[in-house]
């Protein structure tokens, strides 16, 4: 199963890194990255540290995610560790994952993927607590949202993340909760070099538990995406930064029955302003829903449902073909962009433990993601240019813990993408792999 990795602020970003080996989730026969959230696996063990090897054989049909894209079979050599150690009332936590990826044929595609997490979960006795959260990452990126056709070039996403929560109140009836949060992406290639971008948010909320399982929320939230080259004139080379800015007011809902049932949503209004384009503002409801339900001892289903606004750029290199004093000649098109206006995306997904040792997951998820094309010469949207941009992805995994440190999973996976407007293509990708995986603790 190749599963691609998506990036915070772009539609489809980066992927293909690290084996998804260790820290106790189910393996991925692919490149993937680990998992960067402050929960651990390996909190319940005594010993609090961990080492592994890893090693995954993958055949992708279509390794650069291209319109009748080629294949190849590729080896993923994982070295991976971690620690979960509480210290008092604190937590402090760390992992890194280093995968060596190895393809047959397409060696331009060999790389050395990382990602690198460690945070802190802490609390004292006036009811105040939080945690931070910190994040590396060097994977292979999949094209970004483009209303151009994706090109078969080697290109790597290095992406860091920060974050940080303070709340006050605890499990009380009223908590005040706010948070920070950066994230920033950077590609190799200079192609993608009108995706390269930084995001940050800020978010003041309170929240209210009127009794059992039900907490109620309202928060404002700041959110702002600067992308340095948004705009890259194919004919000269000169560019153009943008800054979207976003403003939402959040009205949340939880509902937790612990090992049983978990949901929540959140209804926002939301603005978006862009000040690089004159006619690509948004303002309109966005917002989320996800249910976890623990059907049977055996069986848990997952649930979510999105819509949400953002911005990404791509450079689209063209010529056309119009009349001269001397005959037909090529003209370079001043530039396609697009402006991702909103994405609606649902996905759901089971999990099935045949036995103790024997587990299989599968999954399934939409996209759909509306894009403007943009003229670079007038900064404007351009009248009748919309794009559709579809992905469709579907796996299905199966795991064998061998002993307590060894383990195996085998993963089959499908991807498809679909452009239709202004600009169309579509590709397909189909991928199946084995891993295996031993952990020394």
């Amino acid at each position: 199963m190749s599963v691609r990795h998506r990036l915070p602020w772009t539609p489809r970003a980066a992927s293909a890194a690290a084996v998804a080996l260790a820290f106790s989730a189910p393996m991925a026969a692919a490149q993937v990255s680990a998992p960067t959230s402050s929960g651990s696996p390996g909190a319940a063990d005594p010993n609090p540290y961990y080492v592994g090897i890893s090693q995954a054989l993958t055949h992708d049909s279509n390794v650069f995610r291209i319109p009748s894209g080629t294949g190849d079979n590729y080896s993923s050599t994982s070295l991976f560790g971690g620690f979960d150690q509480p210290i008092s009332r604190q937590r402090l936590f760390g992992r890194g994952a280093v995968t060596a990826n190895r393809y047959q044929d397409q060696d331009q595609l060999n790389n050395v993927s990382y990602n690198l997490g460690a945070g802190l979960d802490w609390q004292t006795i006036e009811r105040l607590s939080g945690n931070v959260n910190l994040g590396l990452n060097r994977s292979l990126a999949t094209p970004t949202a483009s209303g151009g056709i994706p090109l078969s070039t080697r290109n790597v996403a290095d992406t860091a993340n920060a974050d940080a929560k303070v709340r006050w109140g605890g499990a009380s009836i009223l908590t005040l909760e706010g948070g920070l949060g950066y994230s920033k992406v950077n590609y190799s290639s200079p192609q993608y070099a009108s995706s390269e971008s930084s995001h940050t948010t800020e978010s003041l909320g309170l929240y209210y538990r009127p009794g059992g399982p039900l907490r109620l929320g309202v928060a404002a939230r700041v959110d702002q995406t600067r992308t340095p080259k948004a705009f890259v004139d194919p004919a000269t080379g000169a560019t153009r930064p943008t800054t979207v800015e976003g403003r939402n007011i959040d009205f949340s809902a939880d509902y937790d029955l612990t090992g049983l049932l978990a949901a929540n949503g959140r209804v926002s209004y939301t603005r978006q302003k862009n000040s690089g384009i004159s006619n690509a503002d948004f303002s309109g409801l966005t917002g989320s829903a996800a249910l976890n339900w623990r059907a049977t001892g055996k069986i848990s289903v997952r649930l979510d449902a999105a819509r949400e606004a953002g911005f990404d750029t791509a450079a689209y290199s063209s010529f056309a073909f119009t009349p001269g004093p001397n005959g037909i000649v090529l003209t370079p098109v001043t530039g396609l962009y697009e402006n991702n206006r909103v994405t609606n995306s649902v996905g759901v997904g089971a999990d099935y433990a045949a036995t103790a040792k024997i587990s299989a997951t599968a999954s399934a998820r939409y996209s759909r993601a509306r894009l403007s094309t943009v003229d670079s010469a007038t900064a404007s949207v351009r009248p009748g240019g919309d794009v559709t941009d579809v992905s469709k992805i579907f796996t299905l995994g199966v795991n064998y813990a061998v002993a307590r440190n060894w383990g195996a999973g085998c993963n089959l996976g499908h991807e498809g993408r679909d452009v239709s407007g202004a600009t169309s293509f579509a590709y397909t990708a189909n991928t199946i792999g084995c891993s295996t995986q031993f952990t020394w603790r």
